[in-house]
């Protein structure tokens, strides 16, 4: 848009001011894509405060029969379906998570989801878009996956090959631009097309593997590296054990195109990789 079609506001996630906000503006799409998910942002506690409190705070200030939202676009992430080593090939959108969340972060995608549920069901003339990001890669990106895939090493779990799925920073505001052009209710996993293995992935970006993280205390050893340098964190671990794969022709069904496959999200990190010291 042209500046004289678009208005910036910076306001607190405060119900009350977004609400006047959306009331003054006659806003009739909310796009929500607040949602920090990465242990190098910020702090769990602020991570809750933002994710669950801010999205509350959202979904009461879109709501109430003089409300002009029509349509609410939310990121989320496919963390919401966890890592376990009894998980399918492939998780569709119908799929629940099977076993309940541990991690904090992954409580707050579940309590979101809850929340939308509960909005949707409350308001069944609005569309409610939720969109299940895959982690995101891209050379504006600055997150644990992004730091570890950048190492000159990749510390690797013993005995491990886990299966690795992303999608490229551009698909997701692609992803997102989707979603406010065309009517889409419901939730939709947005990942690259493919899913490549650890060691796949480690080949790409030319960097050598090494498998040097114990099977058992695995989380300690990571804590220990990451105290000492190494770009690991105890976030990833039960990704790089069991790995996690999502499907994504829900979304694709819509008409939308991804534009860079797994591999051609890597192969372009591996371009900005060696572009970004010159």
């Amino acid at each position: 848009c042209s500046s004289d079609l678009t208005e910036f506001v910076e306001v607190a996630d405060a119900h009350s001011l977004i609400r006047r906000i959306v009331d003054a503006a006659e806003i009739d799409t909310v796009v929500d894509t607040r949602l920090v998910l990465d242990p190098l942002i910020t702090t769990p506690k602020r991570a809750h405060e933002n994710n669950v409190i801010g999205t509350m705070n959202i979904l009461t200030a879109c709501s109430g029969p003089d409300s002009p939202v029509r349509k609410l676009v939310v990121r989320s992430s496919t963390r919401y379906y966890g890592v376990h080593q009894d998980d399918p090939a492939f998780f569709t959108e119908e799929m629940r998570r099977p076993h309940p969340p541990k991690n904090l972060l992954d409580k707050d995608v579940c309590e979101v989801e809850d929340a939308l549920r509960t909005f949707r069901d409350r308001h069944p003339e609005k569309i409610v878009t939720v969109l299940r990001f895959a982690t995101e890669i891209g050379p504006d990106v600055r997150s644990a996956w992004q730091r570890y895939l950048s190492a000159p090493v990749i510390p690797t779990i013993l005995g491990f090959d886990p299966r690795i799925q992303f999608i490229h920073e551009d698909d997701m505001a692609h992803c997102l631009e989707h979603a406010v052009r065309f009517d889409l209710d419901g939730i939709y996993n947005c990942a690259a097309d493919g899913v490549l293995a650890l060691s796949e992935v480690a080949g790409l970006l030319g960097t050598p593997t090494a498998p040097v993280l114990p099977p058992v205390g695995t989380e300690a050893a990571m804590a220990l590296m990451q105290r000492a340098g190494v770009p690991v964190h105890p976030d990833l671990e039960r990704t790089l054990r069991f790995g996690k794969a999502v499907d994504n022709r829900r979304y694709k069904a819509t008409g939308f195109r991804f534009t860079h496959t797994t591999r051609e999200t890597l192969l372009a990190l591996r371009k900005h990789l060696k572009l970004a010291p010159l």
